[in-house]
């Protein structure tokens, strides 16, 4: 049985118990429930592939009733989240007894106040907010982190002179970006110099693609693909060659919910690092799951973009800790760096603000 059989036989699985339960009077679903487990069983004797939950199968949930919670996204459906909805298309979720209703966010939509107020169990945020949102009662709690390399940067025309962020910075350049992020705060506290020229970031990329002489904010994995599908040529900065390189794509929960729910937690980061696996090998039909669910990005866009970021999230970190992995001395560096920009007064203690075990067998 392969990795791919085993999550569809069991969703099958689940729904024929379903079926026997409606169709059954209370002698019937009593047997049902009575054999569920013995199947689950005899299917993970037949071979469970490593990373799978086989708690169901040890004598755990006797029922196929899953677990129901909500992943808030940041964004809409891209690549940015492939992972998590290849987990919902192959059924990883429900191997460990979740349903997981990945919301898509937007412009407009707080992910990091939704998690915080309860009205989800879990969002996608970046770590930054994580820090900051702690100093004002927040209190959330890191559980994966998909991008290892900060995937925020400055994007330039092909043909403009600046070689580095240190020269677009130090120059007389006009640059759109939005100032309050903690990433353009921190190059201006790394280059103090220049006579540079900052205008609000309106995610316009037809104005980009018209002004040569303009430097942008941008996402790595999105807008620099954008313009390069109509054909403007880009150069990228990315924002880590500042030395500022939190990490991003952040699966958060609330402290109250993580230390109720912790083998509900692990679960869903289980289940998570499982479906990243799956779209970094093969990111194609989870790209089309994705392309229906956002029309506004190309097919097309989407397999440049799970190229790009690849790199930004297996790396020889991840082959230590595993997919999604965080390390102390990484939310040390993030404080430290907020603190000396003045975006928090208190320094938390940087082992509060996540939880990892690199032991746990996380899928690599």
């Amino acid at each position: 049985m392969t990795q791919t059989d085993r999550p569809t036989l069991l969703h099958a699985i689940f729904a024929a118990a379903d079926r026997v339960r409606t169709a059954c009077s209370a002698a019937g679903r009593s047997l049902a429930a009575l054999l569920l487990p013995a199947v689950l069983l005899a299917c993970d004797n037949a071979g469970a592939p490593s990373g799978y939950s086989t708690d169901l199968a040890q004598g755990g949930a006797a029922s196929a009733e899953l677990r129901k919670v909500k992943l808030q996204l940041n964004w809409v459906a891209e690549p940015e989240f492939g992972g998590f909805y290849a987990a919902q298309d192959k059924a990883l979720y429900q191997s460990e007894g979740l349903e997981v209703e990945l919301v898509q966010g937007g412009p407009d939509v707080p992910a990091p106040q939704l998690v915080a107020s309860g009205k989800v169990e879990f969002a996608v945020v970046a770590a930054t907010q994580v820090v900051e949102l702690n100093e004002q009662g927040g209190d959330l709690v890191a559980l994966y982190a998909v991008y290892q390399t900060n995937p925020m940067g400055v994007m330039v025309h092909e043909s403009s002179p600046f070689k580095s962020l240190m020269e677009l910075w130090e120059s007389d350049a006009t640059l759109a970006i939005q100032d309050g992020l903690a990433d353009y705060q921190w190059l201006n506290s790394q280059f103090p110099d220049g006579k540079r020229r900052i205008v609000p970031y309106a995610a316009n990329l037809a104005q980009f693609a018209a002004d040569p002489a303009l430097a942008s904010q941008c996402f790595v994995p999105s807008e620099p693909i954008a313009l390069g599908l109509q054909g403007v040529k880009t150069r990228v900065f990315l924002m880590s060659e500042s030395g500022f390189n939190p990490y991003n794509a952040v699966v958060v929960t609330t402290r109250t919910f993580l230390e109720k729910n912790r083998a509900l937690c692990a679960s869903l980061v289980k289940a998570s690092a499982l479906g990243w696996r799956a779209y970094l090998n093969d990111p194609k039909p989870f790209n089309q799951t994705m392309a229906r669910l956002n029309t506004a990005m190309s097919l097309e866009a989407m397999t440049r973009a799970a190229e790009v970021q690849t790199p930004l999230i297996a790396n020889d970190e991840t082959k230590r800790l595993g997919l999604g992995g965080m390390r102390y001395n990484r939310w040390e560096e993030i404080v430290n760096q907020l603190a000396q920009m003045g975006k928090i007064k208190v320094k938390p203690d940087p082992a509060s603000l996540f939880s990892w075990d690199p032991e746990a067998g996380t899928a690599r």
